[in-house]
């Protein structure tokens, strides 16, 4: 009496791709709402469920004693991903803090070597002299529990220990989506747009952060790695103030919410595309009101999706990331 119908009999255990189940009784009505949905015949899922091991499965439906078909669900392992996976380090940082040159001096050691590894630096501190301060960093920091400064953060996920091996492990993770990256400069303000292509069909919820950096800033920075403060190893020949000290990636502002803007579901299909284009004038201010001017050709754009429910223990951060000087384009890879 139950006519069992799955979207499709094959499916990869990515977290991502579900199967969407229908129900429909003899006269071919849709009773799927009305139905519980067995996974061989004891466990209960969803309509629109998303497999969490390898396997053959059964799908049946149970609606009082009416007989139900039984739909064979073939799991099988992930498939590569047909785009790099990058991670992403926000680094709460600050020219007055003589502890954080520990994490960008980690961070200059790594990249070169695991371009996939892309930072930003959030300048702020309620005290301190920093001509970069971020407009919005109280917000920054109080969305991610930031305590103390250096503190940096992997992926919107989890604090960085400093340890290499951290980053490792998230580099290899697997990307179910890519993005692409193109701008140019037009007067005062920088234009254009940022596609995300998806490799899975997915209705998590996601958000598309876009961001300008600016790179070649140079600014006294406080270092307490120095002789005079007694610490080893050094770092940065050892003085405080390092006085031609570059400050790169530092966040001046999002055309998205900080948080990042949704991106409709209906968009998130595999092979599908959504493009969002921007706007980013090059003018701004920084925390404590004080008005700067970027240099478009020391910029860049950096944009990575997350996971749109940040904040609940589900949260799984930053699903990829891309960067792109500003004036140039960056393909999906």
């Amino acid at each position: 009496s139950l006519r069992v119908t799955l979207s499709a009999s094959t499916i990869e255990l990515n977290n991502f791709d579900y199967v969407k189940i229908t129900v429909t009784d003899k006269s071919g009505n849709d009773i799927t709402s009305t139905c519980n949905l067995l996974l061989n015949n004891n466990t209960a899922i969803s309509s629109k469920y998303v497999p969490t091991m390898i396997g053959t499965f059964n799908i049946k439906a149970t609606k009082g004693t009416a007989p139900s078909e039984v739909k064979s669900l073939t799991v099988t392992s992930k498939s590569a991903s047909p785009f790099t996976k990058k991670i992403l380090v926000e680094d709460c940082t600050g020219a007055w803090c003589g502890y954080c040159p520990r994490v960008a001096y980690a961070l200059e050691q790594y990249k070169p070597t695991h371009p996939n590894c892309i930072s930003l630096a959030v300048h702020g501190g309620s005290s301190g002299t920093d001509p970069y301060k971020f407009l919005y960093y109280p917000t920054f920091n109080s969305h991610f529990a930031v305590a103390g400064y250096p503190t940096a953060i992997i992926n919107r996920k989890s604090e960085w220990s400093e340890d290499p091996a951290e980053l490792d492990a998230a580099l290899l993770g697997w990307a179910p989506l890519g993005l692409a990256i193109n701008s140019t400069v037009s007067g005062t303000n920088i234009t254009g747009s940022v596609k995300v292509k998806f490799n899975v069909t997915t209705e998590k919820s996601m958000k598309l952060v876009i961001a300008l950096v600016e790179n070649e800033l140079v600014y006294p920075q406080t270092n307490y790695y120095s002789a005079q403060y007694g610490a080893t190893p050094y770092l940065y020949g050892g003085v405080s103030p390092v006085t031609n000290f570059v400050h790169n990636g530092v966040l001046r502002k999002t055309s998205t919410d900080l948080f990042g803007d949704a991106i409709p579901v209906t968009a998130q299909t595999k092979n599908g595309v959504y493009e969002l284009p921007f706007t980013i004038p090059v003018t701004g201010t920084v925390y404590g009101g004080v008005s700067y001017t970027a240099v478009p050709t020391k910029c860049a754009i950096i944009a990575f999706v997350v996971d749109g429910s940040a904040g609940t223990t589900t949260n799984a951060g930053a699903y990829n990331v891309q960067y792109a000087a500003v004036g140039s384009t960056k393909d999906f890879d």
